[in-house]
């Protein structure tokens, strides 16, 4: 028994610890709202790759933790299904457990609320398309180019939301991949003010920030839903993998 085979059964094991954690926090959820699948046949080519380049399915971990992930659907700026064969979110494993490790800080302080997650690990090719779509007009800001790509295409990024115990995202100002300041995070104050978002939506951006980047993760200031590692870019493409497929 060699290495690989200890490095599996501590995942094993870290998997479920961090599940019966997270079960003893969480409340009952809306079965019909959960966009996983257990068995192996349904898996899609997309989840297939995303588990041959060693990425961890999130819901393992912390079961609760819901999914809407829209470039699947076409209800995403591109307008477009970007994903065919992606039922499931993916990181890099380290980056699985500080979202299943936040999910369970949200369980306990607030019994019943869950994340709902947009986007996890993102193909490269994906990305390109992306890019190609906004390239020549101003929104360009908002998508990493696709020449080199960035933290989703390393698996280390999450967009995300929190939802209550019947489902219902909460207010944070914006829907998910708004384009403007309505959705940045660094001037709130003067959003709530000027009446661009409600004092609500403040603090439910400000729990959701709270429990992130208790474990580690940090907000993208332009995107109030985006969520990723402490570390800069360069050191991004040191550590991990680009999902060059």
């Amino acid at each position: 028994m060699g290495f690989s085979f200890y490095a599996s059964m501590k995942h094993k094991i870290l998997t479920l610890l961090l599940s019966l954690v997270c079960v003893a926090h969480s409340a009952a959820l809306p079965l019909l709202k959960v966009r996983t699948q257990s068995s192996q046949e349904d898996k899609g080519t997309i989840d297939r790759k995303m588990e041959a380049a060693g990425l961890v399915n999130v819901c393992n971990l912390a079961p609760e933790i819901q999914l809407d992930l829209r470039y699947a659907t076409t209800q995403n700026f591109t307008k477009q299904q970007l994903y065919k064969g992606l039922s499931r979110a993916y990181f890099q494993p380290k980056f699985a457990q500080r979202i299943a490790e936040a999910q369970c800080l949200l369980s306990k302080e607030h019994p019943g609320y869950h994340f709902v997650i947009f986007d996890a690990s993102r193909p490269i090719s994906v990305q390109r398309t992306m890019y190609a779509v906004v390239r020549d007009t101003p929104l360009k800001v908002y998508v990493a180019n696709g020449a080199r790509g960035g933290r989703h295409n390393y698996g280390v990024a999450v967009d995300l939301s929190i939802a209550d115990a019947e489902g219902t995202l909460l207010d944070m100002g914006t829907d998910f991949d708004f384009f403007g300041e309505e959705a940045h995070t660094d001037q709130e104050a003067r959003l709530v003010k000027e009446g661009k978002i409600t004092k609500e939506a403040q603090r439910n951006r400000q729990l959701l920030r709270s429990v992130m980047d208790r474990v580690g993760l940090r907000c993208y200031t332009r995107e109030w839903w985006h969520f990723q590692e402490k570390i800069d870019m360069p050191e991004v493409r040191k550590r991990y993998k680009l999902l060059d497929f």
